[in-house]
């Protein structure tokens, strides 16, 4: 990507400004941009660059044309991240689906045409290194760079809550394809009701913290590894019959100020499907957290999974914000 300069008139006075790829100095600048520019409930709090660092720059496949940086005189006033996930396997990146992860511009720099240039350059980037799809929002298995650090327990796309994004994308040709429902739930001290199917499983079986197995693939070990997981499994007759992960969401507890922890990967066994595991898992596990030190939970759910929706209010969960995929041009079909 080569650099260039834009001329703009911003409230009376010439403004220049150029696009550039990213430099090793730019981390500390990127660090106060972000946390200037992405205020809202689902970005989290960087108190250091090692959170850039983990997250991002340290991927084996970050490739800083990717990063496209916005100065004016020097100052870092935007930037927008775009990049790829894995093929089939998991085991390399794939160039086919390009995913735009990012995209902040300094609360002073708005409305001066900035975010438009970002999002072409990084447009242009995607398209250069062969990628037939563009999507907008990080979501599974979609998501190289930003896991901890935007969106929540786990990468989701766009969140609602960041209400300047949806009428930014849709005017430059971006449509939703995919939604998630973000749900919260207070730990207090409350009791945690289960469905009647799972009062038998509870008398058979028990629940197990372990650390989160090996990941299935170089991709997921990539992108998840810093997130330094546990699982929670219920466990008959040496048998796992449903398990749940969750990690420590350090950042965004900083942004609600209360020790926050998150949901994610919800699996039963296939024969056991539908017999309550998911309430009785989940209930035992909040038990579990409540004598923790955290005070609150998270967990993302696709919009059409209407069963483990309902499992989670009757839990007590609340909707808070919902996450929204977004894909350029005409849709036929929605992100895997």
């Amino acid at each position: 990507m080569r650099p260039c300069s834009v001329y703009c008139r911003g409230r009376g006075v010439e403004v220049t400004w150029r696009l550039r790829p990213f430099r090793n100095t730019d981390p500390p600048a990127l660090v106060r941009l972000w946390n200037l520019a992405l205020t809202g409930r689902g970005a989290g709090v960087l108190p250091s660059v090692n959170c850039l660092e983990l997250a991002v720059l340290a991927k084996p496949y970050f490739d800083r044309y990717g990063l496209v940086i916005a100065e004016s005189d020097g100052q870092v006033i935007g930037f927008a991240h775009a990049g790829f996930g894995p093929d089939s396997t998991g085991q390399k990146i794939s160039y086919e689906r390009g995913i735009i992860c990012v995209l902040a511009v300094h609360p002073q720099w708005r409305r001066q045409g900035i975010g438009t240039q970002l999002l072409h350059q990084a447009e242009e980037y995607l398209r250069h290194r062969g990628a037939q799809e563009i999507y907008f929002g990080s979501h599974r298995p979609l998501c190289p760079f930003y896991w901890g650090l935007y969106g929540g327990s786990e990468p989701s796309g766009v969140l609602e809550s960041d209400t300047e994004a949806k009428p930014f994308l849709q005017r430059r040709g971006y449509q939703v394809v995919a939604t998630h429902i973000v749900y919260q739930r207070l730990l207090d001290g409350s009791s945690w009701p289960i469905s009647s199917q799972a009062v038998a499983w509870k008398a058979k079986s028990e629940l197990q913290v372990v650390p989160r197995p090996v990941h299935r693939n170089w991709f997921e070990a990539c992108v998840a590894s810093p997130l330094e997981m546990l699982r929670f499994q219920l466990v008959a007759g040496g048998r796992v019959l449903a398990s749940v992960d969750a990690w420590e969401m350090e950042l965004f507890g900083w942004r609600w100020k209360q020790p926050s922890i998150g949901l994610l990967d919800l699996h039963v066994a296939d024969d056991l499907a539908g017999q309550g595991l998911e309430s009785l898992l989940l209930a035992e596990s909040l038990q579990y957290l409540d004598e923790q030190y955290y005070t609150l939970v998270e967990m993302h759910v696709p919009e059409s999974a209407q069963a483990l929706r309902k499992c989670l209010r009757e839990l007590g969960f609340e909707m808070v914000d919902r996450g929204l995929v977004y894909r350029r041009g005409t849709l036929t079909e929605t992100p895997g």
